[in-house]
């Protein structure tokens, strides 16, 4: 019976028990997805196509994947800032410009491993190369894991379709008005810049 203890040792270390409550913890975590990322938004700005890819690219490794927030306004910023899940006020966050998306497991939410975290950026990595465009976000800062964005979004400040639309969200909240639409035109204007080929593309199939 000593050949058995000694299996039985080898097997259950405290590193295999540990790893075993941690998936009891997190069912499903990493499995074949049903319903996959197949479709592709072309209307929203950029950073919500890329985004697309970076789920299709985690489903494709079996890790489920969804977009939790591209858009965010920003009322929805401040209350955000305020209970201290993200560092950004209203205006200083990507999301106010469709430029930045927080991709999360379907059920699981943030409560993931870290091989769930290394996937993504792994993913991030494979899309970022592909259509080159510079993504950073919680991945390389060490913090809010979930956020991917466009570097360089901070080039829409200054854009006169932002400036107004910030006005007119501005003025909207004063007098208590509906929220104004987000510009498309500047939206599909951007895809232009950042992804002049798909955008291309996805002319010549309309």
């Amino acid at each position: 019976m000593k050949w058995l203890k000694k299996m039985f040792e080898r097997i259950y270390t405290p590193k295999t028990l540990m790893e075993a409550a941690r998936r009891a913890r997190l069912p499903h975590e990493k499995m074949q997805v049903s319903k996959r990322q197949t479709r592709y938004t072309y209307t929203d700005g950029p950073m919500m196509f890329l985004g697309q890819q970076i789920v299709k690219s985690m489903e494709d490794a079996g890790f489920p994947a969804k977009i939790h927030c591209c858009y965010r306004s920003p009322e929805q910023q401040m209350d955000v800032y305020g209970r201290g899940n993200s560092r950004a006020k209203a205006w200083e966050s990507p999301h106010q410009y469709m430029e930045a998306v927080d991709i999360v497991h379907p059920s699981l939410f943030w409560n993931v491993s870290a091989d769930y975290w290394e996937q993504l950026a792994v993913s991030t990595r494979i899309v970022s190369e592909k259509f080159g465009v510079d993504l950073t976000g919680g991945l390389d800062w060490g913090w809010d894991l979930a956020h991917i964005e466009i570097r360089d979004w901070r080039s829409l400040k200054d854009d006169p379709d932002w400036l107004d639309f910030k006005r007119e969200e501005l003025r909207s909240v004063q007098e208590g008005q509906p929220a104004p639409e987000v510009p498309r035109d500047a939206l599909q204007r951007r895809f232009q810049e950042v992804l002049p080929s798909v955008w291309a593309q996805y002319l010549r199939r309309k």
